[in-house]
């Protein structure tokens, strides 16, 4: 049992309140309408919605915080665009920006009573890059040098320049009276690698000439090189005891970068990254565990700052939001206001408009919303995923099961673990030469008096289904095998169908895209459908080819194999073996190693970093599973070290070798720290001291 300060729960009453109002407005008039955007103010005092109809016409709502449309704003403000709309909740101001044509700002007052009239407009000559509503209230503008805009009254503004040659990405902006302070990825004219950077600028700006004279006249107060994939980033920036602290993430990845004003570093996270954004009560986020659930909960700023690692236990008022399904989550529908008390995460799907546009929007059966409830306890002890008890599931319902990934995810330890409770387990290794004669069964030459004979002899698989079904039909019965056997073949050819599975017997097949699948099944391959065991519906039994014997699977038989992701050598299963078992797939869980420590270094973060890198540049299907520090998990304290150098060299090194043979380039730009391997793809031979250092630079490098 968890005891907590609080916990998120849905409000429920306002969820109920919006839909009425909504409901009332479209539903009246025979319109079908979605929730294509909503955020929270910074106060948490309304709640902004973009929506959007079957005809593609957008609608602006405010409500507050108990659902209640604000005075002027509940039959919705039109907003006349149909590309792409940015909408910027504001203390006293609602800001809008719509992409159409070259592009215009519409600035709402929250409480004018009478928004459809009462707001200012901000047209452009070309489309900005980017448009921003700080904190403050002003509006930051991104755009080429040569971009003008006008407005009808006074709007604080900040115009930023365009360097040509270059680029910039925003992330995130918190300003001051007199500063403002910019996430950013910068790269500069002519330089091959972005940097990741708070920048902090005067207000009012500093008089400049040229894009190139605002750029030099920023201040960088922080800096990380390489930057990371700027691809669904997630970032935010706050001021703590006058200084910036700068994360960025991205969606699904499972580090944050941190930037402060004295170091930058990466900080590992226990599930892939949904949300993130800082609160008075400190960084807020929102983390999926693959195959099991969303976590949301603050980290403290001194826990952010301190640690390289954060674990589930480090979320305060920690809140399990369902299970987590990547797909159905996007950071857009995300919002939390800056105390931290309410929150907006919806579930997310998508739909083609009718001008033929592909647009996101909030499932309408989620909870959106949720309010931070103080005291009591989090709803007693957290459900946690249950692989083995998940798998073994889908062994009883299927009958088969394929686990594959990329190597050392512990795909054939899991196997072992499945059948460890099991009467009887075999256990066989396809290679290219193994044949039906060595599955099923085959001609094999014995020697009787002086003579060489062929007799026909059964395979693994033939010989564990008669164990198997002996025991259905005699459980008491202990002989040998020809005895059992002549048993069965007396029940398969009597055709009895009184078939009662006992027990559970298991095949594992380790690497079984390796061989010649359809060969090595022939005929057999009809049998593996659950249906068509003895005892099921569409029982089926046949007669083999060698033997002329009859023969049958039972119920209880499992198969289990494994294969490894990576192996595109050998050719993929084919469609008939594919239908007849289930897949899953068995990724890198570097979250198992987040104990362990070594030489100041924390192999979670070792592990995320490596595989950030990999899938970057060869794809997931390459990733490094924890499996390889499995000596080092095993080697006393004393000898840790020691294991987890031999495992980099003699391991994990050449593998890198091959992944990246004749592109280093590729691991230096992603990994600059990364001094193991030399330009012309040679390993470099270092002692303790010098490979403790190396590893320390690679997870620490700016």
């Amino acid at each position: 049992m968890v005891v907590v300060v609080g916990r998120f729960e849905p409000a429920e009453s306002a969820i109920k309140n919006i839909a009425e109002n909504l409901r009332d407005e479209y539903e009246g008039n025979n319109v079908d309408y979605v929730i294509e955007d909503m955020k929270v103010s910074e106060n948490g005092e309304y709640i902004l919605m973009l929506i959007r109809d079957d005809y593609d016409s957008r609608f602006l709502h405010l409500f507050d915080r108990m659902g209640n449309p604000l005075k002027g704003w509940k039959s919705g403000v039109g907003i006349p665009c149909q590309e792409d709309v940015v909408v910027f909740p504001g203390l006293e101001n609602v800001a809008v920006f719509m992409k159409c044509w070259t592009g215009e700002i519409a600035v709402y007052p929250v409480d004018s009573g009478n928004p459809k009239e009462n707001f200012l407009r901000i047209t452009f000559s070309k489309l900005p890059i980017y448009v921003s509503l700080t904190n403050m209230e002003r509006l930051v503008i991104f755009g080429d040098m040569s971009l003008d805009f006008s407005s009808q009254g006074e709007i604080n503004t900040v115009f930023i320049p365009k360097l040509q040659g270059g680029y910039s990405f925003f992330h995130a902006i918190r300003d001051t009276e007199d500063e403002i302070y910019i996430l950013h990825t910068f790269k500069e004219p002519g330089r091959k690698t972005p940097v990741l950077r708070i920048g902090k600028i005067p207000y009012p700006a500093y008089p400049y000439y040229s894009p190139l004279e605002f750029w030099d006249g920023v201040e960088i107060v922080s800096a990380h090189s390489p930057a990371p994939p700027t691809k669904g980033a997630i970032g935010d920036v706050i001021l703590k005891d006058g200084d910036p602290i700068g994360v960025l993430g991205t969606k699904l990845g499972r580090e944050l970068y941190i930037l402060t004003k004295k170091s930058t570093k990466a900080v590992s996270l226990p599930g892939e990254l949904v949300f993130a954004r800082f609160t008075d009560k400190g960084l807020f986020i929102i983390l999926g565990q693959f195959r099991g659930y969303l976590y949301g909960g603050f980290v403290t700023c001194d826990d952010i700052l301190q640690k390289s690692v954060i674990k589930l236990e480090d979320l305060r008022e920690r809140t399990v939001f369902g299970r987590y399904n990547p797909e159905a989550v996007d950071p857009k529908f995300s919002s939390i206001s800056r105390n931290g008390t309410v929150l907006l995460f919806g579930k997310s799907s998508g739909r083609i408009s009718a001008s033929g546009r592909f647009y996101y929007y909030v499932r309408p059966e989620s909870n959106y919303i949720y309010s931070l409830l103080s005291g009591g306890r989090q709803g007693g002890e957290e459900e946690s995923y249950d692989q083995k008890a998940a798998l073994r599931n889908i062994l009883e319902r299927f009958g088969g099961l394929i686990l594959y990934g990329p190597p050392g995810t512990g795909k054939t330890k899991l196997a072992l673990e499945l059948a460890k409770q099991a009467d009887r387990v075999e256990i066989v290794t396809f290679h290219q030469s193994y044949s039906y004669e060595d599955f099923i069964e085959g001609f094999r030459p014995v020697e009787k008096g002086g003579k060489l004979l062929y007799t026909v002899e059964d395979g693994i698989l033939k010989k564990l289904a008669i164990e198997a079904i002996f025991r259905g039909i005699d459980n008491g019965e202990k002989t040998d095998y020809e005895t059992k056997k002549k048993k069965v073949l007396e029940y398969l050819s009597s055709g009895k169908r009184d078939f009662r599975p006992r027990g559970k017997f298991y095949l594992i097949i380790d690497e079984i895209n390796r061989g010649n699948i359809s060969r090595i099944l022939g005929e057999v391959i009809t049998l593996l459908d659950l249906d068509k065991r003895l005892g099921m519906e569409y029982e089926t039994r046949i007669t083999l080819p060698y033997s002329r014997e009859p023969f049958a699977l039972p119920p209880n038989l499992y198969i289990i194999g494994t294969m490894n992701s990576t192996d595109r050598s050998i050719a993929f299963l084919d469609i008939a073996l594919r239908r007849r078992f289930a897949f899953v797939e068995i990724l890198p869980r570097a979250e198992e190693l987040e104990d362990v420590e070594i030489g100041g270094v924390n192999l979670q973060h070792l592990l995320s970093l490596l595989n950030r890198v990999i899938e970057e540049e060869r794809g997931k299907d390459y990733t490094i599973g924890q499996g390889y520090f499995r000596e080092v998990l095993k080697a006393p304290e004393e000898e840790k070290l020691k294991a987890l150098k031999d495992v980099f060299y003699y391991k994990i090194l050449p593998l890198l070798q091959e992944y990246f043979y004749d592109d280093w380039d590729a691991m230096r730009r992603s990994l600059p720290g990364f001094v193991f391997i030399d330009e012309k793809g040679r390993i470099i031979e270092m002692d303790d001291d010098e490979f403790v250092d190396a590893l320390q630079k690679l997870v620490s490098e700016k």
